[in-house]
């Protein structure tokens, strides 16, 4: 079966206006299809969620869908997915909440394989309540990060372990399953950023064992 370049490029309109993009990291592009579905949501009677009257209906069956197609995308329940303004923001929001049950002497583990989105909000949570900061640190000849270098950085102290998917600068994939189960051996949490994993892989979120998984979809060629 060949691949038609043409008719695949024929769906995103930016696509022909004769630029090339090199920005990759800022976002996939839109198709025509992802513009027409936000058009029609938004143009259809709509209100708050409830079951009562039509608007009511259509914004309840919008959330319900939602949740119910990123529950068959990365294999999770859908009573457990939530979305908000973007993954950093939503994991600021998950970092302090978590915070509220740590306290000094709790430990909690980030990589230097990770983007700043997922460093940073931990390491404001655990400063704020007087938590330590570990760090696992990736093989500098293999750019590997080790179930073993995760491992080495655990204790009972550990709270959480928040861990990339795939790394975005050199694309490095951690083993999430063994490095998961080395996690909830020690009793913590794992957070996996799956921003830069999920528009190139297949994720049974169930199967990683993560116990908070995000990602972006305007990686997904969805809106920004």
């Amino acid at each position: 079966m060949t691949y038609d370049v043409h008719k695949i490029r024929s769906h995103f309109p930016s696509l022909n206006t004769g630029l090339a993009f090199f920005c990759g990291p800022g976002g996939s592009q839109v198709p025509l299809v992802v513009g027409a579905a936000i058009a029609h949501a938004i143009t259809k009677p709509i209100s708050n969620r409830n079951t009562n009257t039509e608007s009511e209906k259509n914004a309840e069956e919008y959330v319900v869908g939602f949740r119910q197609a990123v529950a068959d995308l990365i294999d999770v329940d859908p009573r457990g997915v939530v979305y908000g303004r973007s993954w950093t923001q939503l994991t600021y929001d998950f970092s302090r909440t978590l915070a509220k049950n740590w306290g000094p002497g709790d430990e909690v583990v980030v990589s230097r394989l990770d983007h700043d989105s997922n460093i940073r909000p931990w390491i404001q949570a655990a400063e704020a309540v007087g938590a330590t900061i570990r760090w696992a640190e990736f093989d500098l000849q293999t750019s590997e990060l080790t179930v073993q270098a995760v491992a080495a950085v655990l204790s009972p102290k550990t709270k959480l372990v928040a861990i990339t998917g795939a790394g975005n600068t050199i694309g490095t994939r951690p083993d999430l399953k063994a490095i998961g189960a080395a996690v909830h051996k020690v009793g913590a949490l794992f957070f996996v950023d799956g921003v830069h994993l999920t528009p190139h892989a297949s994720i049974s979120v169930k199967d990683i064992g993560a116990d908070f998984f995000g990602f972006s979809f305007y990686k997904l060629m969805g809106p920004h």
